[in-house]
């Protein structure tokens, strides 16, 4: 018997109720997160793909930055409780946040992190580690209803060897309008002593431009750990960032991630085998990754 015209209709929703949903599977965010993705795409599927490609470089026009203060939030990660002087000069531009990594679980802080289950955290003056993923990612997983448009995550010193300039002079240089079109940029320029091609977690074949050792263990660490923190993401080929875990990122980079991301990675930070010193450069090589879906950045 031949079939109906209901039948025929029936039959092309079905197709295109297929179609839809495998496009909208192919298009999620992190797969299209690269320049060279989105422009495929364009190519091969035209006006479907500009749609996709209007949704990443909309975010500027969705929610620019704000001409009236406070322009963002401004969190540290310190070893110290004593208020840093300095902040006061980001006031009131931008409200400061000041963590004491040393005292994560103190009871008289209103800024606390967790502390490790199973190990002693590491109590370090370098504010170098897990304690420092663990301060920027509560900060989140605390405020993601009510994100500030910006976060400016900085360790605890006003100058180190690992920045270009004061830690006041780096914000108030920002670009803050081509941070709402990045969604994400590093306080440090210069990529010594890592390197665009630094962690190759597949092949392990790496150019290396700082210390050898440190770039291995790396290297390995985020290998192994990559289907626990990203357990429906692809290992990248390689994976690379400035040193040292300091950027500015906006609202709604963030929020391409889910509250219940944030705090799986936190728990896996709290709960890993691995030394405070190792975790933390871990997450020092993916925050870029985490928040724009770009493993180079």
């Amino acid at each position: 018997m031949a079939p109906t015209l209901q039948d025929v209709r029936l039959v092309g929703l079905l197709l295109a109720f297929m179609l839809n949903t495998g496009l909208l599977i192919y298009l999620r965010p992190f797969a299209l997160s690269s320049p060279e993705n989105i422009e495929s795409v364009l190519h091969s599927l035209g006006g479907l793909g500009r749609l996709e490609n209007l949704r990443y470089k909309s975010a500027f026009q969705l929610d620019p930055p704000s001409e009236d203060a406070p322009h963002g939030a401004v969190v540290l990660a310190s070893n110290q409780s004593d208020p840093i002087s300095w902040l006061l000069q980001l006031e009131p531009n931008y409200t400061t946040y000041q963590y004491n990594i040393l005292k994560p679980d103190d009871p008289g802080s209103a800024l606390r992190i967790p502390a490790n289950k199973g190990k002693e955290a590491m109590a370090s003056n370098n504010c170098a580690g897990a304690q420092v993923g663990k301060v920027y990612l509560s900060f989140i997983i605390d405020n993601y209803d009510a994100l500030p448009w910006s976060v400016t995550f900085l360790h605890g010193h006003l100058e180190a060897w690992h920045q270009e300039d004061t830690a006041v002079n780096l914000i108030h240089s920002l670009n803050r309008n081509q941070l709402a079109r990045a969604g994400y940029i590093s306080l440090r320029c210069d990529w010594f002593p890592s390197c665009p091609a630094e962690l190759r977690p597949k092949d392990h074949d790496a150019v290396v431009w700082g210390n050898k050792g440190l770039h291995q263990d790396t290297e390995k660490a985020v290998a192994q750990s990559w289907r626990q923190l990203f357990p429906y993401e692809e290992l990248p080929e390689t994976i690379a960032s400035p040193c040292c875990a300091q950027f500015a990122v906006t609202r709604q980079a963030i929020l391409r991630r889910s509250k219940a991301d944030f705090e799986h990675m936190r728990q896996w930070l709290i709960e890993t085998l691995m030394t405070d010193e190792l975790s933390g450069r871990v997450f020092e090589k993916l925050w870029a990754y985490i928040f724009t879906g770009e493993p180079v950045k």
